[in-house]
């Protein structure tokens, strides 16, 4: 297979040359290709559909589409609600826990990307009024919140069947494919809205659109309208892929949670979740840290649509450039070196290291806004591409060296609800702090950012000390590395 200078690739026949061939299934434990190729082919399609609710891509995308439509208050707090979407959607993960627990995880998945494929679809056809702006964001959180029970499913299924000394890995190349995919598919929606946009601006249609009878200020709506049933055909082929899964041991897998019973069975009350973090202290202080970790970066994200169009007046392809495509787009580059550095070692000295990236990367948004500098803000863009690829990993994983095998959902379950209450903490403070604070006097939002940034730094600083504390008791090696491994 190496001799010809490739291999067999996905799909049978692709060959795996020069970058690709990382993703060459031979490099994947045996037991483990068959999945990894219906995974790998799958992350190829998904994003099609997950880029129209992506909260990054729909927020810029809202906070200028109805820029004049509607009133500046309610369009800023909308935009912001959409930004916080991926993180405020998690809040419903309990309820997937129960629902899936004891049950076939393969069919509930698909069920998610069926209710997701339809509820994106209805985006296309709203008016462009105020009630348009709210059924779109009604209508991205009910799509995320599917998304939600998927990523919180999908933990478990990936636990089962890559080995852990190869999952980040294995995972990663998962997480490349998808987040290039973003951010190609962000690059090419801004790009076509900013030349519909100027168009609208122009008012006047290109010869050969003139056959169509659309108003030319209305020609960025049909754009979108077109781009989302496309979309949404596409992410149905990804799930037809999905169905295809197998799971390794489902059977002992679904036994074993359905024999958990009594306080050790996950519940639709949030509150039980309480108690996990109290019989795991160790898990529930990895929590606190991860929690002001990122209460600061998604309230920053929150107000990004609002600063990138009035505080640097970018249009669609700039603005969707910084929120999106340059930290997506550097993702695939970072996955790799975070992956080596997971591989083999225990989630909490990664998050000690991964952590200063991001504190790195709100200092310079701090910095960016302050002096209004543009340029600061590609480079705020490429640091926190950077810590994404990291994160995405850390995010997906970190629970799995606390949960045992018939857990993973549970602890999964408590990870993001925690996700969705920072998610819910910031919807509702993160626009009407800064436009009080920008009431005050513009620039005076800077506040705001410098308490993103202090608050991200008190996370890292718990990752840190716990981490010391578990080599001092003997729970992992200085370097990081784990004493058992399942």
């Amino acid at each position: 297979r190496r001799a010809g200078g490739g291999s067999a690739g996905l799909a049978g026949g692709l060959p795996w040359y020069g970058p690709l061939a990382g993703f060459d299934p031979a490099r994947v434990p045996s037991m483990s290709r068959p999945n990894y190729r219906r995974e790998l082919l799958s992350a190829l399609f998904v994003p099609c559909m997950v880029v129209l609710f992506e909260g990054s891509v729909l927020s810029i995308i809202v906070r200028i589409a109805y820029e004049g439509r509607v009133e500046t208050g309610l369009l800023n707090q909308v935009s912001s609600f959409i930004a916080v979407i991926p993180a405020l959607a998690n809040l419903s993960s309990f309820i997937w826990v129960r629902a899936t627990h004891g049950r076939h995880k393969v069919r509930a998945i698909t069920r998610l990307l069926v209710m997701v494929a339809v509820v994106t679809l209805t985006m296309a056809f709203v008016p462009s009024n105020a009630i348009g702006l709210i059924w779109t964001a009604a209508a991205a959180f009910i799509a995320r919140v599917g998304w939600s029970g998927f990523t919180t499913i999908r933990s478990t299924i990936w636990r089962t069947n890559y080995p852990q000394h190869a999952r980040a890995r294995i995972t990663g190349r998962f997480a490349m494919v998808a987040t290039l995919m973003l951010a190609g598919l962000s690059a090419a929606i801004g790009t076509l809205l900013g030349w519909t946009d100027a168009i609208a601006e122009a008012n006047q249609l290109p010869a050969w659109l003139g056959w169509t009878g659309i108003d030319p200020a209305d020609l960025p709506k049909w754009t979108m309208r077109v781009i989302i049933p496309l979309g949404c055909t596409v992410g149905v082929v990804g799930m037809i892929i999905w169905r295809t899964i197998r799971v390794r041991g489902h059977s002992a897998l679904i036994n074993a949670e359905r024999r958990t019973s009594g306080p050790e069975s996950p519940t639709l009350n949030p509150a039980d979740q309480i108690r996990v973090l109290f019989k795991d202290p160790d898990y529930g202080r990895y929590m606190l840290a991860q929690f002001l970790l990122g209460i600061g970066n998604i309230m920053s994200v929150s107000v990004m649509p609002l600063i990138l169009r009035e505080r640097f007046g970018t249009g669609y392809f700039e603005g969707l450039l910084i929120s999106t495509v340059i930290p997506l787009g550097l993702m695939p580059f970072a996955i790799p070196m975070w992956a080596r550095l997971l591989d083999g070692r225990h989630i909490v000295f990664f998050r000690a290291v991964h952590s200063w990236v991001f504190v790195l990367a709100l200092a310079l948004l701090f910095f960016a806004y302050s002096e209004i500098t543009l340029w600061a803000m590609f480079v705020f863009a490429t640091v926190r591409g950077v810590a994404f690829g990291g994160g995405a990993l850390g995010w997906t994983l970190g629970h799995l060296d606390f949960a045992k095998p018939e857990q993973a959902t549970q602890y999964m379950g408590v990870h993001v609800t925690l996700t969705g209450v920072r998610g819910l903490i910031c919807v509702t403070t993160g626009a009407t702090v800064y436009n009080y604070l920008e009431g005050t006097g513009a620039g005076n939002a800077k506040w705001l950012l410098l308490a993103c940034l202090i608050v991200t730094t008190l996370g890292g600083l718990g990752f840190v000390h716990l981490w010391r504390d578990l080599v001092a008791r003997g729970k992992i090696k200085p370097n990081g590395e784990r004493l058992e491994t399942d």
